[in-house]
């Protein structure tokens, strides 16, 4: 589902320079090609979820349309208070993109869990809160994100095994 989220990020940043893609610290090897062909487009905060949402927020307010990127808990649950009230009630072009759901990440512990996320993004006002179940449905929600022009919350699913290929057999 990276992979879909990614194409679809790609090929709407090259159509317009205002679409940014911030990151946590995450994503190396994904984000290569996006980062060399866009690096005005792209940053990477290093270990800061809050000043991710901060940033993504100042950037929002002048006009850019935001992607963020994380592991599933990390910019949601540590920045909760941030997306309310600086993206929701401002009702900001963000777009808040994890991977790793559940218990995706089990191996690294409860601090890597987000469980909870669905059902608290889903509680905040005038966010999209989409969870695609196939790759073609990431990026397709991508691009509904895009042209959204509000919050949006997109819970993409780390494995590579995409259902569509499954069913397909």
């Amino acid at each position: 589902m990276r992979e879909a989220f990614m194409k679809s990020l790609f090929s709407l940043a090259k159509k317009d320079p205002s679409v940014i893609l911030i990151t946590a610290d995450l994503g190396y090897g994904v984000f290569d090609e996006f980062e060399s062909k866009f690096p005005d487009q792209y940053l990477n905060v290093g270990v800061a979820e809050h000043s991710m949402m901060g940033v993504a927020s100042g950037l929002a307010l002048e006009g850019k349309i935001i992607f963020t990127y994380s592991i599933g808990n990390f910019p949601t649950l540590r920045c909760l208070e941030h997306i309310r009230n600086d993206a929701c009630y401002h009702e900001l072009n963000i777009n808040i993109v994890t991977s790793g759901g559940g218990f995706s990440y089990g191996g690294l512990g409860m601090s890597h869990h987000a469980t909870e996320d669905l059902s608290i993004m889903r509680a905040l006002p005038g966010i999209n809160v989409i969870a695609p179940g196939t790759a073609w449905e990431a990026g397709e929600a991508t691009i509904a994100l895009y042209h959204d022009k509000k919050v949006g919350y997109l819970r993409i699913n780390k494995s590579k095994i995409d259902q569509s290929e499954v069913l397909n057999k």
